[in-house]
């Protein structure tokens, strides 16, 4: 479950760093709002290059400060970090077969490549430590 969070945020942070979405002004004002229609929200993420961005450690490092409250958040790591507890709750409900792909494939990099900001992500969207994991597994 928790590499499927942290799969969400690699790509919306791909995503985010190949173009700069219309309406990032909204987004960024309603950052701590529920996401009212998911399956609408991620589409934002659908070119997003998850390659790209697990492969560069300078944004892939700026993304994982964002998700773990430590650093600054661009708008594309903001966007990544608000499906992070949805995907923990729900599951990617809503998300299409790619998405579902992408969003597994970071988070299974980031538990395989990076399991210190794995276990540290995980204990802040899956406190209980099994959603995640549940997600990534199924």
């Amino acid at each position: 479950m928790h590499c499927k969070v942290l799969i969400a945020l690699c790509c919306v942070a791909v995503y985010a760093a190949q173009a700069n979405p219309a309406g990032t002004a909204a987004a960024a004002a309603s950052a701590d709002e529920e996401i009212k229609d998911f399956p609408a929200y991620m589409k934002r993420f659908e070119k997003l290059n998850v390659e790209q961005v697990l492969n560069n450690d300078r944004v892939l490092a700026s993304h994982l400060k964002c998700f773990l409250n430590e650093g600054p958040c661009v708008q594309q790591a903001r966007d990544l970090k608000r499906v992070i507890p949805v995907i923990a709750n729900n599951g990617c409900n809503g998300c299409t077969e790619k998405q579902m792909t992408s969003i597994k494939k970071s988070l299974n990099f980031l538990r395989t490549k990076k399991p210190t900001e794995w276990s540290r992500l995980v204990k802040i969207y899956d406190p209980s430590g099994t959603k995640l994991n549940k997600f990534l597994d199924a």
